[in-house]
């Protein structure tokens, strides 16, 4: 897709819309950015600190329209970006909107090299890192984050 299609379907969006896509991609570039440099831990107190000033957090989001934002993200921007990314931004996004969800870090169990995953849950379904098969993943800690 070019750069003006994309335009142009970005202008068509309704302005919560932009608005929340434009946080998510703010958000997964920092986060690509600060995991690499400040670890995980720091990142994560960083973005809950910034996602009280996010313009979103005076709107009324839903978990769909948070995961939407953060897959378009995701898949639009140069670079990979990944279940890490996506799962930091996602918390922040709905941190920021006041809704609740699980953070959860899993380790695969079944697989002979080391593979690790995050995702989120809201509502008792996975709303951002689906994966095919989770039950290779034991869950090695869980957070859950009320909005």
């Amino acid at each position: 897709m070019s750069i003006r299609a994309r335009l142009r379907e970005f202008r068509a969006l309704p302005r919560a819309q932009k608005l929340l896509l434009c946080e998510a991609v703010v958000l997964i570039v920092a986060s690509k950015v600060l995991l690499a440099v400040a670890g995980l831990e720091r990142a994560e107190r960083y973005f809950g600190t910034v996602s009280q000033f996010l313009p979103c957090h005076r709107q009324s989001g839903s978990p769909e329209s948070v995961r939407w934002a953060v897959l378009t993200a995701g898949s639009r921007l140069p670079g990979s970006y990944d279940c890490l990314d996506r799962a930091l931004t996602g918390s922040t996004l709905l941190v920021a909107n006041d809704l609740p969800h699980r953070l959860r870090f899993g380790v695969d169990t079944q697989s002979e090299t080391f593979e690790a995953h995050a995702w989120i849950e809201s509502n008792g379904a996975v709303l951002i890192g689906d994966v095919d098969d989770f039950g290779r993943f034991r869950t090695l800690t869980e957070r859950e984050v009320r909005g």
